[in-house]
Protein backbone atom coordinates (compact mmCIF):
# COMPACT_ATOMS: atom_id res chain seq x y z
CA UNK A 1 0.00 0.00 0.00
CA UNK A 2 1.41 3.40 -0.99
CA UNK A 3 1.55 6.54 1.13
CA UNK A 4 -1.09 8.04 -1.14
CA UNK A 5 -3.45 5.13 -0.41
CA UNK A 6 -3.13 5.89 3.30
CA UNK A 7 -3.87 9.59 2.87
CA UNK A 8 -7.05 11.60 3.37
CA UNK A 9 -7.25 14.88 1.49
CA UNK A 10 -9.34 17.02 3.85
CA UNK A 11 -10.90 20.23 2.62
CA UNK A 12 -13.28 22.72 4.19
CA UNK A 13 -14.63 25.96 2.89
CA UNK A 14 -17.54 28.20 2.01
CA UNK A 15 -18.82 29.10 -1.42
CA UNK A 16 -17.67 26.37 -3.81
CA UNK A 17 -17.59 27.29 -7.52
CA UNK A 18 -16.85 25.56 -10.80
CA UNK A 19 -13.17 26.26 -10.05
CA UNK A 20 -13.28 23.90 -7.06
CA UNK A 21 -13.12 20.91 -9.39
CA UNK A 22 -10.00 22.27 -11.05
CA UNK A 23 -8.31 22.84 -7.67
CA UNK A 24 -9.03 19.28 -6.54
CA UNK A 25 -7.59 17.90 -9.78
CA UNK A 26 -4.48 20.05 -9.31
CA UNK A 27 -3.97 18.48 -5.89
CA UNK A 28 -4.42 15.00 -7.37
CA UNK A 29 -1.74 15.88 -9.93
CA UNK A 30 0.54 17.18 -7.18
CA UNK A 31 0.08 13.94 -5.23
CA UNK A 32 0.79 11.83 -8.30
CA UNK A 33 -2.75 10.44 -8.36
CA UNK A 34 -5.96 10.26 -6.40
CA UNK A 35 -5.47 9.86 -2.63
CA UNK A 36 -7.13 7.11 -0.63
CA UNK A 37 -9.92 9.42 0.55
CA UNK A 38 -11.24 12.90 -0.18
CA UNK A 39 -13.39 14.73 2.36
CA UNK A 40 -15.05 18.10 1.97
CA UNK A 41 -16.89 19.89 4.79
CA UNK A 42 -18.94 22.87 3.65
CA UNK A 43 -19.72 25.74 5.98
CA UNK A 44 -23.36 26.40 5.04
CA UNK A 45 -23.10 27.71 1.48
CA UNK A 46 -25.95 28.54 -0.86
CA UNK A 47 -27.76 26.10 -3.16
CA UNK A 48 -25.48 26.77 -6.15
CA UNK A 49 -22.34 25.99 -4.15
CA UNK A 50 -23.90 22.84 -2.75
CA UNK A 51 -24.79 21.75 -6.28
CA UNK A 52 -21.17 22.10 -7.37
CA UNK A 53 -20.06 19.93 -4.46
CA UNK A 54 -22.71 17.27 -4.99
CA UNK A 55 -21.66 17.03 -8.64
CA UNK A 56 -18.08 16.36 -7.50
CA UNK A 57 -19.33 13.53 -5.29
CA UNK A 58 -21.25 12.05 -8.20
CA UNK A 59 -18.16 12.35 -10.41
CA UNK A 60 -16.11 10.47 -7.82
CA UNK A 61 -13.76 13.31 -6.90
CA UNK A 62 -15.12 13.63 -3.34
CA UNK A 63 -15.82 10.56 -1.20
CA UNK A 64 -17.50 12.13 1.79
CA UNK A 65 -19.30 15.46 1.71
CA UNK A 66 -20.79 17.20 4.75
CA UNK A 67 -23.27 19.98 4.09
CA UNK A 68 -24.72 22.39 6.62
CA UNK A 69 -28.08 24.11 6.80
CA UNK A 70 -27.27 27.79 6.06
CA UNK A 71 -29.33 28.77 9.13
CA UNK A 72 -27.25 26.60 11.46
CA UNK A 73 -25.31 28.06 14.39
CA UNK A 74 -22.05 26.90 12.85
CA UNK A 75 -22.56 28.89 9.65
CA UNK A 76 -20.68 31.96 10.75
CA UNK A 77 -17.54 33.61 9.36
CA UNK A 78 -15.98 33.61 12.83
CA UNK A 79 -16.75 29.93 13.50
CA UNK A 80 -15.14 28.37 10.43
CA UNK A 81 -12.97 26.40 12.87
CA UNK A 82 -15.88 23.99 13.35
CA UNK A 83 -15.77 22.85 9.72
CA UNK A 84 -11.97 22.77 9.82
CA UNK A 85 -12.06 20.51 12.86
CA UNK A 86 -14.67 18.25 11.31
CA UNK A 87 -12.68 17.87 8.10
CA UNK A 88 -9.99 16.14 10.17
CA UNK A 89 -12.39 14.29 12.45
CA UNK A 90 -14.10 12.58 9.50
CA UNK A 91 -10.83 11.35 8.00
CA UNK A 92 -10.43 7.57 8.15
CA UNK A 93 -6.87 7.23 6.82
CA UNK A 94 -3.76 7.33 9.04
CA UNK A 95 -2.43 10.50 7.36
CA UNK A 96 -4.36 13.70 6.73
CA UNK A 97 -3.46 16.45 4.31
CA UNK A 98 -5.40 19.62 5.03
CA UNK A 99 -5.74 21.99 2.08
CA UNK A 100 -7.98 24.95 1.34
CA UNK A 101 -9.90 25.23 -1.94
CA UNK A 102 -8.18 28.52 -2.77
CA UNK A 103 -4.64 27.15 -2.42
CA UNK A 104 -2.73 25.77 -5.40
CA UNK A 105 0.28 23.44 -5.55
CA UNK A 106 2.90 23.12 -8.25
CA UNK A 107 5.88 20.84 -8.69
CA UNK A 108 8.09 19.44 -11.39
CA UNK A 109 9.87 16.23 -10.49
CA UNK A 110 10.21 15.35 -6.80
CA UNK A 111 7.94 12.36 -7.36
CA UNK A 112 8.88 10.84 -4.00
CA UNK A 113 7.94 13.91 -1.97
CA UNK A 114 4.96 12.31 -0.21
CA UNK A 115 6.91 9.20 0.78
CA UNK A 116 9.70 11.46 2.04
CA UNK A 117 7.34 13.62 4.09
CA UNK A 118 5.51 10.65 5.58
CA UNK A 119 8.90 9.28 6.61
CA UNK A 120 9.74 12.60 8.27
CA UNK A 121 6.51 12.41 10.28
CA UNK A 122 7.85 9.27 11.97
CA UNK A 123 10.20 11.56 13.90
CA UNK A 124 8.44 12.07 17.28
CA UNK A 125 9.66 15.69 17.32
CA UNK A 126 7.85 16.60 14.08
CA UNK A 127 4.18 17.53 14.24
CA UNK A 128 3.44 18.38 10.58
CA UNK A 129 4.82 19.32 7.20
CA UNK A 130 3.30 22.61 6.07
CA UNK A 131 3.99 25.46 3.64
CA UNK A 132 6.34 28.41 3.99
CA UNK A 133 3.72 31.19 4.03
CA UNK A 134 3.05 31.33 7.76
CA UNK A 135 2.84 34.04 10.40
CA UNK A 136 6.60 34.41 10.85
CA UNK A 137 9.81 33.54 9.01
CA UNK A 138 11.34 30.11 9.55
CA UNK A 139 13.22 29.65 12.79
CA UNK A 140 15.94 27.50 11.27
CA UNK A 141 16.65 24.52 9.04
CA UNK A 142 16.55 20.77 9.53
CA UNK A 143 17.50 18.06 7.04
CA UNK A 144 16.71 20.28 4.07
CA UNK A 145 13.45 21.67 5.51
CA UNK A 146 12.69 25.02 7.13
CA UNK A 147 11.53 24.80 10.75
CA UNK A 148 8.55 26.50 12.41
CA UNK A 149 6.14 26.06 15.31
CA UNK A 150 3.05 26.91 13.22
CA UNK A 151 1.09 24.93 10.62
CA UNK A 152 -1.36 26.32 8.07
CA UNK A 153 -4.69 24.87 7.02
CA UNK A 154 -3.87 26.07 3.52
CA UNK A 155 -1.58 23.05 3.42
CA UNK A 156 -0.51 20.75 6.23
CA UNK A 157 0.30 17.06 6.23
CA UNK A 158 0.21 15.20 9.55
CA UNK A 159 -0.69 11.92 11.17
CA UNK A 160 -4.38 11.73 11.99
CA UNK A 161 -3.40 10.54 15.48
CA UNK A 162 -1.32 13.71 15.92
CA UNK A 163 -4.26 15.84 14.80
CA UNK A 164 -6.58 14.20 17.32
CA UNK A 165 -4.02 14.45 20.12
CA UNK A 166 -3.60 18.18 19.49
CA UNK A 167 -7.35 18.77 19.35
CA UNK A 168 -8.17 16.85 22.51
CA UNK A 169 -5.19 18.28 24.39
CA UNK A 170 -5.72 21.91 23.45
CA UNK A 171 -9.45 22.44 22.89
CA UNK A 172 -11.13 19.25 24.15
CA UNK A 173 -13.69 20.94 26.47
CA UNK A 174 -14.62 23.43 23.74
CA UNK A 175 -15.21 20.56 21.32
CA UNK A 176 -17.30 18.73 23.92
CA UNK A 177 -19.49 21.83 24.30
CA UNK A 178 -20.27 21.63 20.55
CA UNK A 179 -18.22 24.82 20.27
CA UNK A 180 -20.83 26.72 22.27
CA UNK A 181 -18.86 26.96 25.51
CA UNK A 182 -16.17 29.40 26.55
CA UNK A 183 -13.41 29.96 24.02
CA UNK A 184 -10.21 28.28 25.30
CA UNK A 185 -8.59 30.85 27.58
CA UNK A 186 -5.02 29.72 26.91
CA UNK A 187 -5.40 30.50 23.18
CA UNK A 188 -4.28 34.12 23.24
CA UNK A 189 -5.00 36.10 20.09
CA UNK A 190 -7.01 39.11 19.04
CA UNK A 191 -10.71 38.32 19.02
CA UNK A 192 -10.97 38.88 15.26
CA UNK A 193 -8.40 36.10 14.75
CA UNK A 194 -10.18 33.53 16.89
CA UNK A 195 -11.55 32.05 13.69
CA UNK A 196 -8.06 30.53 13.20
CA UNK A 197 -8.55 28.43 16.35
CA UNK A 198 -7.35 25.16 14.79
CA UNK A 199 -4.06 26.70 13.71
CA UNK A 200 -3.58 28.40 17.11
CA UNK A 201 -4.28 25.07 18.81
CA UNK A 202 -1.67 23.37 16.63
CA UNK A 203 0.87 26.02 17.56
CA UNK A 204 0.03 25.73 21.27
CA UNK A 205 0.42 21.96 21.03
CA UNK A 206 3.82 22.32 19.35
CA UNK A 207 5.05 24.75 21.97
CA UNK A 208 3.72 22.71 24.87
CA UNK A 209 5.42 19.53 23.65
CA UNK A 210 8.54 21.07 22.02
CA UNK A 211 7.52 19.94 18.53
CA UNK A 212 8.37 21.51 15.18
CA UNK A 213 6.62 21.86 11.87
CA UNK A 214 8.58 21.72 8.63
CA UNK A 215 8.25 23.30 5.20
CA UNK A 216 10.13 22.68 1.98
CA UNK A 217 12.00 25.74 0.66
CA UNK A 218 10.15 27.05 -2.39
CA UNK A 219 11.62 27.29 -5.88
CA UNK A 220 10.37 27.47 -9.45
CA UNK A 221 10.04 23.68 -9.24
CA UNK A 222 8.09 23.62 -5.94
CA UNK A 223 5.49 26.05 -4.63
CA UNK A 224 2.26 25.95 -2.66
CA UNK A 225 0.57 29.34 -2.92
CA UNK A 226 -2.55 30.70 -1.27
CA UNK A 227 -4.61 32.75 -3.75
CA UNK A 228 -7.58 33.86 -1.60
CA UNK A 229 -9.75 34.05 -4.72
CA UNK A 230 -12.52 31.93 -6.16
CA UNK A 231 -14.30 31.29 -9.45
CA UNK A 232 -12.99 33.00 -12.55
CA UNK A 233 -10.48 35.14 -10.64
CA UNK A 234 -8.90 32.04 -9.16
CA UNK A 235 -8.69 30.36 -12.57
CA UNK A 236 -7.13 33.45 -14.13
CA UNK A 237 -4.45 33.57 -11.42
CA UNK A 238 -3.99 29.81 -11.76
CA UNK A 239 -3.01 30.22 -15.41
CA UNK A 240 -0.33 32.74 -14.48
CA UNK A 241 0.78 30.65 -11.52
CA UNK A 242 1.26 27.53 -13.61
CA UNK A 243 3.12 29.60 -16.21
CA UNK A 244 5.46 30.52 -13.30
CA UNK A 245 4.85 34.25 -13.69
CA UNK A 246 6.71 36.21 -11.00
CA UNK A 247 6.55 33.33 -8.54
CA UNK A 248 10.00 34.25 -7.22
CA UNK A 249 8.47 37.32 -5.55
CA UNK A 250 6.60 35.12 -3.09
CA UNK A 251 8.96 32.31 -2.12
CA UNK A 252 8.54 31.46 1.60
CA UNK A 253 7.16 34.90 2.47
CA UNK A 254 5.03 35.14 5.63
CA UNK A 255 1.38 36.12 5.05
CA UNK A 256 1.97 35.90 1.31
CA UNK A 257 -0.80 35.79 -1.31
CA UNK A 258 0.02 35.18 -4.95
CA UNK A 259 -0.47 38.55 -6.62
CA UNK A 260 1.71 38.82 -9.75
CA UNK A 261 2.13 42.39 -11.03
CA UNK A 262 -0.51 43.55 -13.50
CA UNK A 263 0.39 43.62 -17.15
CA UNK A 264 -0.92 45.00 -20.45
CA UNK A 265 -4.27 46.77 -20.47
CA UNK A 266 -4.96 45.92 -16.87
CA UNK A 267 -1.72 47.59 -15.81
CA UNK A 268 -2.57 50.67 -17.88
CA UNK A 269 -6.08 50.81 -16.45
CA UNK A 270 -4.82 50.70 -12.88
CA UNK A 271 -2.25 53.43 -13.64
CA UNK A 272 -5.03 55.69 -14.94
CA UNK A 273 -7.23 54.84 -11.95
CA UNK A 274 -4.44 55.68 -9.50
CA UNK A 275 -3.70 58.94 -11.32
CA UNK A 276 -7.37 59.96 -11.08
CA UNK A 277 -7.36 59.17 -7.36
CA UNK A 278 -4.29 61.31 -6.81
CA UNK A 279 -5.91 64.25 -8.64
CA UNK A 280 -9.10 63.89 -6.61
CA UNK A 281 -7.17 63.66 -3.39
CA UNK A 282 -5.21 66.78 -4.29
CA UNK A 283 -8.43 68.60 -5.13
CA UNK A 284 -9.86 67.81 -1.72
Amino acid sequence: MTARDQLTLSMSGFGATSATRRVILDWFEFLGGRPGEVIYVDGGSDRASMSHLVALVQEGLIDRLELLNPRHFENDFHRCYVQEYRSGLLASKPYVMFVKPDTLPFRTGRDSWLDDDVRVLEDPGVFAVTLGHLIAPAGGTRDGYLTHDFASLNFSLMKRASFMQAMRGEIGPFIDSDFRGEFPSHIRCEEKYRRALIEWAWQSHCRRHALVTLSRPESRDWTIFHLNKSGGKLLSLRDRYRAREDVELFFDKPFSLYRPPDKGLKKLGKSIENAVRRVRKGGN
